[in-house]
């Protein structure tokens, strides 16, 4: 099996609301630098701003290219220019937000953890103990491939380092390498019966992909690994690279490793701005169509990231005796992800340097992605959230009897088979794969002091879904205390998708 790709357009980074109340970025983690460049003067931003709309298109470009070097300070004069009368001004001005807002998420949600390692004639076994407990990284020694276990290990670093970077040089020490897969193998299943079939287990978060040890001391691999997310290109005879003879076309394969705990959901795609060869010529993204958005910011996105499905889009093997399909023996390493490129010289053997970044979703929780304030007043009006998410007051009831008063809503959101078909996890087969769990956006409600107020009974039904499954449709009922009075606002909480960006330089890339 192997992964398929396809051009992917604006629809899959939109993440931002219509109708009221835009997510705010991430808040920074403490000791996150969220600097984009220098701080952006008020007045300065407007004169910006205003330019966005100028006749002359140079002036135009030129309030863009500054503008997104003026940080997080320019977001709220930003957001106002999305609702700007002038067309022009309103696109450009969303752009650039999208660009801050992700610069901001990005450096809040990135940051990597750091740690010192100070093993001296340490046994292997322990040693790898200690830095699984300590990192939290899903550590496995491959027994097999290891000649002496017992060996002792002595590592020593110069101060506290990245995760990613206190791993290699772990491994530098003790002789290791990290075993790349460009597929893992699937548990061997039971047989249920002559007619039932078991579909086979969804992929793999990739933070829950075991990063396997064995013996060996390769060199270290082109890539990234001062954040929380790992980049690397894989070795040059690695069986994912893919090569079209004297055109210059070579597909790569990069494992991107996300740190447990991120809630890391999937490689969105891959940004290449600058390639240079052996031959010091340059070049560029490959075939793959890049982004439709606006002012370039998506040329050069060449693939759409992990678990594309199977190739055909469906199983190509079926028992004769029963005519139901076998499962796969292995499944797509949802850590893998090809991209591929257009070399200036179609014969180099080496990348001199390669630049870019990767672009990946992260899942945020818990985050309010919609307010409704006053929902009396707000009665059959439709509100647009984060993650595709829309939220109605249809009614608001006056106390009957012992009862209070009643809000009934209507919540729409993206069915979890239809989030993942979005990323990518579905074959296209006859047997889709489970979808993997999600949180349901719930609603809060909320007094004008603000604070939260329970519900005497509240009720939510999943009456329907789109006619192909992609949205789900829950009508909630909330019944407050007859002392209560009305809400003041109610809130949609859930997960809120961000879209983040993890840069890479890379030299002496080994190609195919």
């Amino acid at each position: 099996m192997r992964r398929l790709f396809a051009a992917i357009g604006t629809c899959g980074l939109a993440v931002g609301v219509a109708g009221g109340n835009p997510p705010a970025p991430v808040s920074p983690a403490p000791g996150a630098n969220v600097s984009t460049g220098a701080p952006a003067v008020p007045s300065r931003v407007a004169q910006l701003i205003a330019r966005l709309g100028a006749e002359d298109f140079r002036d135009r470009e030129s309030a863009v290219a500054e503008l997104e070097k003026s940080g997080p300070g320019a977001i709220p004069l930003l957001r106002d220019a999305t609702k700007s009368d002038d067309p022009e001004v309103r696109r450009r001005a969303a752009g650039i937000l999208f660009r801050l807002e992700r610069n901001v998420d990005s450096a809040a949600l990135l940051v990597p953890k750091k740690i010192a390692l100070a093993y001296r004639d340490t046994p292997l076994g322990s040693a790898i103990n200690d830095l699984k407990a300590r990192t939290k990284l899903n550590l496995a020694l491959d027994t097999t491939r290891i000649a002496d276990p017992l060996r002792k290990v002595t590592c020593v670093t110069a101060g506290e380092v990245p995760v990613w970077e206190a791993l290699e040089q772990f491994c530098a020490a003790a002789g290791l390498r990290e075993a790349h897969r460009l597929e893992l193998d699937v548990p061997k299943q039971q047989p249920q019966g002559r007619r039932v079939y078991v579909p086979p287990p969804a992929p793999p978060a990739p933070d829950a992909v075991p990063v396997v040890l064995i013996d060996g001391s390769g060199e270290r691999l082109p890539g990234a690994r001062d954040s929380a997310v790992r980049v690397l290109v894989m070795p040059r005879k690695f069986p994912g690279h893919r090569v079209t003879l004297g055109t210059g076309d070579t597909t790569l394969c990069f494992d991107v490793a996300p740190i447990p705990g991120l809630n890391w959901q999937d490689v969105v795609g891959v940004k290449i701005h600058k390639l240079v060869d052996d031959a010091g010529r340059t070049g560029g993204a490959g075939t793959a169509r890049p982004f439709a958005q606006g002012n370039g910011e998506f040329e050069g996105v060449v693939a759409w990231g992990g678990g594309m499905g199977f190739v055909g889009g469906g199983f190509g093997r079926f028992d004769p005796r029963t005519g139901m399909p076998i499962p796969p023996e292995t499944l797509p390493n949802p850590r893998m992800v090809s991209v591929p490129l257009k070399l200036g010289t179609p014969n180099a053997r080496t990348l001199k340097r390669l630049e870019g970044y990767v672009l990946g979703e992260i899942q945020v929780p818990n985050q309010n992605l919609i307010t409704i304030t006053n929902p009396a007043k707000n009665t059959g009006t439709a509100f647009d959230g984060a993650g595709q998410t829309r939220l109605t007051v249809m009614a608001v009831g006056e106390p009957k009897g012992n009862a209070g008063v009643t809000v009934q809503l209507r919540l729409e959101y993206p069915s979890p088979w239809a989030v993942n078909a979005r990323r990518g996890f579905n074959p296209g087969g006859i047997w889709p794969e489970s979808p993997r769990a999600t949180q349901t956006p719930t609603v809060q409600a909320y007094d004008a002091s603000g604070k939260q107020m329970l519900t005497q009974r509240s009720t939510g039904d999943y009456n329907d879904s789109s006619d192909d499954g992609t949205m789900m449709f829950q009508h909630i009922t909330m019944t407050f205390r007859k002392d209560a009075g009305a809400p003041a606002k109610v809130v949609l909480v859930g997960p809120r998708p961000v879209i983040v960006e993890v840069p890479f330089v890379m030299e002496n890339v080994q190609l195919p």
